[in-house]
């Protein structure tokens, strides 16, 4: 009869549960006993280049442990196992000091090297025409160092001290073959020099060496016989608007003597009048160091002893230094009319003269025409630009300019795209704001001088750059126009149809009419051209691509 084994597994059960029971127990007591901080634990730190052994009785975090024992850790430190990891038996912690910090250095930017092409020396010869000087540049790097170990190093700024003077190589080029007939006096500048051409341009001679003119001041007397013009100072010091108003007082003699004239730091000049032809007429203004100046809107008339060049007496300041009218450290366009009786003027807002006789300041500039700024300039420019329309005076007393006009679209006044011709009237004060309508921002219009007309009466006609886009003139390319003086006849006479435009006309080289009014000398592509304005055909005049200011005068 078999055995009853229930109790047998009742108590086999039971034991079991209770051999169990008494290892979880057990289990539970280590937990409790670990955290409560029971055992003794073995912590190595390396830190600082010491390498230290702890024994510590319970767990806590790594941030916590190395608190206990007196590490202080900085912003940047880096920790490893990270400080909230609980510390055990055996652990290894590693701080890594990490230092973050700014070190700024100079260093020198080397300059560039500028070939520019010349007609003054034979062709392919060179010479050094100015000697290059490094700049220096102030970098700044943030740099990561870990345990005095440089570990990274980024540039976060770079700032100029210094701009670098670039090397300017002359090298020769080949004349074109071109001669035509040239009547009176034509003068331009090419690679800061001035250069003359009489009869034809084979006739091509250079009127100055050993200086540099810097294109602010360069006008030729009515009769072409002087030329006034600026030169930098020779200090590479000095700011770079700082220059030296300079004469030569006899142009048709082998190897005139310039002559220093007083003033410096001349903005504006000119020969004023052929009654009072040794009369000088001049603006000056205060250099900065960023390039830049503060025009004074000045106005002296110094008269030079015709042998001489020295001043005879003290110039007459007919305008004081003044901070009138909008932009006025820009400073005011001034030229006189060609009897030397009246001064005109133009600013960023306004056409008007100086009241010669006013004593009050504010009543000495009458206004005849206003606009409005041009915006876009000041803003892309930062300020350091202003656009000043310029100004030609007829015979008979007009006065034609570019107009900022009304707007096109929904833009503000002082964003319109519109630019125009403007004419004068001076004696009636009638004007024409619109007398050519959108012509473009460098239209420079210019009268040419008097001439007979087909009836033998006199007469005379208008010259201006036309803007192929006049509704994007500021970067659009230009034809020259020529039309009769009252706006009628306009026709295109350089380049023309087919072939690339005038790129923005710089207005201070403006259109030079010859004093028969049947020729016209423009800057094309850096090159001086002649343009005959009865056949259209134009004549390269220069190859060098280094061609400015021309300047044509003389009696016929």
């Amino acid at each position: 009869m078999p055995k009853d084994r229930s109790g047998y597994r009742s108590r086999h059960k039971y034991n079991v549960w209770l051999l169990l029971g008494l290892v979880l127990l057990a289990l539970l007591s280590a937990c409790q006993d670990d955290s409560t901080g029971s055992g003794d634990l073995t912590i190595t730190v390396d830190v600082d280049g010491d390498k230290l052994v702890y024994h510590y009785p319970r767990r806590i975090s790594v941030g916590q442990f190395l608190d206990e024992i007196g590490v202080q850790l900085g912003p940047d430190d880096e920790v490893n196992p990270l400080i909230q990891t609980q510390i055990r038996d055996g652990m290894r912690i590693t701080v890594t000091r990490v230092v973050a910090r700014e070190e700024c250095k100079q260093e020198d930017t080397p300059y560039p090297t500028e070939r520019q092409l010349t007609q003054q020396l034979p062709t392919g010869e060179t010479e050094v025409a100015q000697t290059g000087e490094n700049g220096i540049e102030q970098i700044c790097y943030r740099i990561t160092e870990k345990d005095g170990i440089e570990v990274s190093r980024v540039e976060i700024s770079r700032f100029p001290i210094k701009e670098p003077r670039p090397e300017i190589l002359y090298v020769g080029s080949e004349p074109p073959d071109t001669m035509i007939a040239i009547e009176g006096t034509l003068a331009y500048l090419s690679s800061g020099q001035a250069f003359i051409i009489r009869g034809n341009t084979v006739n091509l001679s250079p009127l100055t060496q050993g200086v540099f003119l810097d294109g602010r001041v360069f006008d030729l007397s009515p009769d072409g016989r002087r030329l006034l013009y600026t030169v930098r100072t020779p200090d590479d010091t000095d700011p770079d608007f700082a220059n030296e108003l300079w004469a030569i007082l006899n142009t048709t003699v082998d190897r005139p003597q310039p002559v220093q004239l007083v003033p410096e730091d001349v903005r504006v000049a000119q020969w004023v009048a052929a009654q009072q032809s040794y009369t000088v007429s001049y603006s000056t203004a205060t250099p900065q160091q960023d390039g830049g100046w503060q025009a004074y809107n000045d106005v002296y008339l110094m008269r030079l002893d015709p042998q001489t060049g020295s001043g005879l007496g003290v110039p007459d300041e007919v305008v004081d230094s003044n901070a009138l009218g909008a932009y006025a450290y820009w400073g005011r366009r001034f030229v006189w009319s060609p009897d030397g009786t009246r001064l005109a003027w133009a600013n960023a807002d306004g056409v008007g003269l100086v009241d010669l006789e006013a004593n009050d300041m504010d009543e000495q500039f009458v206004t005849l025409l206003s606009f409005r700024e041009y915006a876009p300039f000041l803003e892309r420019y930062q300020g350091s630009s202003v656009w000043v329309p310029t100004l030609s005076w007829s015979a008979d007393g007009h006065l034609i300019t570019t107009v900022h006009g009304a707007p096109y679209g929904d833009e503000g006044p002082e964003y319109s795209i519109v630019f125009n011709l403007g004419v004068i009237d001076v004696e009636s004060g009638l004007q024409l704001t619109d007398f050519v309508p959108q012509t473009g921002i460098w239209a420079n219009p210019v009268y040419s001088p008097v001439i007979a007309g087909p009836d033998g009466e006199p007469t005379y006609s208008i010259a201006y750059f036309q803007a192929r886009e006049p509704l994007n003139s500021p970067g659009t390319e230009y034809d020259l126009v020529v039309m009769d003086r009252d706006g009628s006849n306009a026709r295109v006479v350089f380049p023309g149809s087919g072939r690339p435009g005038l790129r923005l006309p710089d207005p201070e080289d403006g259109i030079a009419w010859s004093p028969n009014a049947r020729q016209i000398a423009l800057i094309h592509q850096g090159n001086l051209w002649v343009v005959d304005i009865d056949t259209e055909l134009a004549y390269q005049i220069t190859t060098d691509g280094q061609a400015s200011r021309p300047r044509w005068a003389g009696v016929r």
